[in-house]
């Protein structure tokens, strides 16, 4: 059966349908070119693969040994706009950009020694030109048979622009994930430091320099500054700046008056951003020109300004200064409102903090006129009673009279000896200063002298002690000898300290009316205060006491040790 030229179109379908059995064989392009030369295989059949490649959906072309073109199908004149009389028997390379021909000679002449079949998507980087002199990429498959003893090529060739901008795209989108991932690590680990910062004691002035700094670096601005609003003179004053340089920070730095931009924000509590500095602010906002014009000398065409919000009242502004004209989207806003809570929060604990030491202070000078009153000032008037009293007791009785002269003698040396512990507690550093042994006798004679209680100090060893044991044991003894001259009614009470190289012990007692555990509260007489002391140096506290019987206080403090009891 043959396929006459006059035929029709549809006549050419319905030839093509009756044909494919007998050429379904022919999967690929390969087989397709192999059965163009096979001499068995009859013309029509040829016929009919031929017209199947013409109505193939991707490019082929059939290039002679040479390079020259002998066949092109439809596809490839739809792609690169040339008629198939303009291409045939032209070189190969007219299909290429003109940077690409003579190099592509080259690896034709190589193919030719050493032919193979190279497949679609051999990830080489290809580009075509079409007739207008425009250029895409390409992917291209090779074939080659032998046709009465010479070789042909058969090339295939799809247009990829559209794999190749979807992979563009899709590579962009990946690194603008990426970015963003990396940017919400920074801005992560910017925020932890600032946490960590303000968990550390650090001075305000020191935090604040660090926000503003982290704010500038993760909002991409060139400078960044504080703004504190001062009621009484209805300015702002820069607090802390970051990025501007000296000359800047001078004129910049002067107080601002409320009708400023920055100024609006602390009054209004709203955000502002101005993207182009190079235009008038509103007016209905404020009256900025002044300032705009300097910021604008300086550089600066953009700004974003947040409110600095403490204790739910506007303070100040947050403000960020950039060198180019921009717009800020929702994320930068909330990131600089970020930052400016950070700021309020680092200036509130600062608040707090100097309010909680003004507020020891105080406490502390309470508790001193507390105990000026209850020790020195009471052993001083009971001082000067004897005193005034003493001549007319010496002229009745000698003997008396020198026994209140003693009991004068050791009520001023009791004072004394309260007054150097009070001076003592208005400068703790003495403590570790001064030895532990003249610790213990001033506070043994305070007591004796207050309470009228001989107190006497024994002391064993010399070995060395660190100073934080040192005030731990000496505070103990304190409080514990306190509770003598308060509470124990006692005859007489014993400090005895035993200084070991492998443990140091103190220990506090008296023979007064004692008491038992379960009829107080741990807190009540210092028992609280003591186990901290103990704790803090990780020694062990014991403290044993019956009715009538007295109380006897432990504390004992051996190297390496980490807990603390109280039993």
């Amino acid at each position: 059966m043959s396929f006459p030229e006059s035929a029709g179109a549809s006549s050419y379908s319905a030839y093509c349908a009756t044909k494919f059995t007998q050429i379904r064989k022919v999967a690929t392009i390969r087989c397709m070119t192999h059965l163009l030369a096979d001499p068995t295989f009859s013309w029509d059949a040829k016929v009919s693969i031929r017209l199947l490649l013409e109505s193939a959906p991707i490019a082929i072309a059939v290039v002679s040994h040479t390079g020259a073109l002998l066949y092109v199908n439809g596809k490839l004149e739809e792609l690169f706009g040339y008629t198939r009389e303009e291409l045939l028997g032209q070189p190969v390379e007219i299909l290429m950009p003109e940077r690409f021909r003579q190099m592509h000679v080259q690896h034709r002449a190589g193919y030719a020694r050493a032919p193979h079949m190279r497949t679609m998507g051999s990830a080489l980087d290809l580009a075509a030109r079409r007739k207008d002199g425009s250029e895409f990429p390409i992917e291209a498959g090779l074939s080659y048979l032998h046709i009465d003893g010479e070789m042909v090529i058969m090339a295939t060739i799809t247009d990829i622009s559209r794999r190749k901008q979807i992979r563009e795209e899709l590579e962009h989108r990946v690194e603008e994930r990426t970015h963003e991932l990396e940017r919400r690590q920074e801005v992560s680990e910017g925020l932890r430091d600032i946490l960590t910062m303000l968990n550390s004691g650090e001075q305000l002035e020191t935090i604040l320099n660090r926000i503003v700094q982290h704010a500038t670096t993760l909002l991409g601005a060139s400078a960044c500054a504080i703004f504190r609003y001062q009621e009484r003179s209805r300015e702002m004053v820069m607090q802390v700046t970051c990025g501007f340089p000296e000359r800047e920070i001078t004129e910049l730095g002067l107080p601002i008056r409320d009708n400023h931009l920055v100024g609006y924000v602390a009054l209004s509590g709203e955000s502002v951003n101005v993207p182009d500095l190079t235009q008038p602010v509103a007016s209905e906002k404020s009256q900025q020109e002044p300032r705009r014009q300097l910021l604008l000398s300086y550089g600066f065409r953009a700004l974003l300004a947040v409110p600095l919000v403490i204790k739910n009242e506007v303070n100040g502004s947050f403000v960020l200064y950039y060198p180019e004209q921009r717009t800020f989207d929702d994320e930068e806003v909330e990131l600089a409102s970020t930052f400016s809570s950070q700021a309020a929060l680092a200036i509130e604990n600062d608040r707090l903090r100097s309010q909680i030491e003004r507020t020891a202070v105080a406490a502390e000078r309470s508790r001193l006129a507390r105990d000026l009153h209850d020790a020195v000032t009471q052993t001083l008037f009971s001082a000067s009673m004897i005193a005034e009293v003493l001549p007319r007791i010496w002229q009745r009785s000698e003997t008396e009279g020198r026994r209140r002269l003693d009991e004068l003698r050791e009520l001023t040396r009791g004072a004394l000896a309260e007054m150097r512990t009070l001076l003592l507690e208005l400068r703790p550093t003495k403590l570790i200063e001064v030895e532990i042994t003249d610790l213990l006798r001033q506070l043994a004679d305070g007591v004796s002298g207050r309470a009228r209680v001989p107190v006497t100090v024994q002391i064993e060893g010399d070995a060395e002690m660190p100073p934080d044991v040192k005030v731990a044991l000496y505070r103990i003894a304190q409080e514990a000898l306190n509770n003598v001259a308060k509470h124990a009614q006692a005859t007489q009470a014993h400090v005895y300290l035993r200084r070991e190289p492998d443990f140091i012990e103190l220990a506090v007692a008296d023979d007064g009316v004692g008491f038992q555990f379960d009829t107080i509260k741990p807190e009540h007489l210092g028992l609280g205060i003591m186990r901290e002391r103990a704790e803090d140096i990780g020694a062990s506290l014991t403290v044993h006491s019956e009715i009538d019987q007295g109380t006897r206080v432990t504390a004992r403090w051996d190297n390496g040790r980490t807990s603390a009891a109280i039993l």
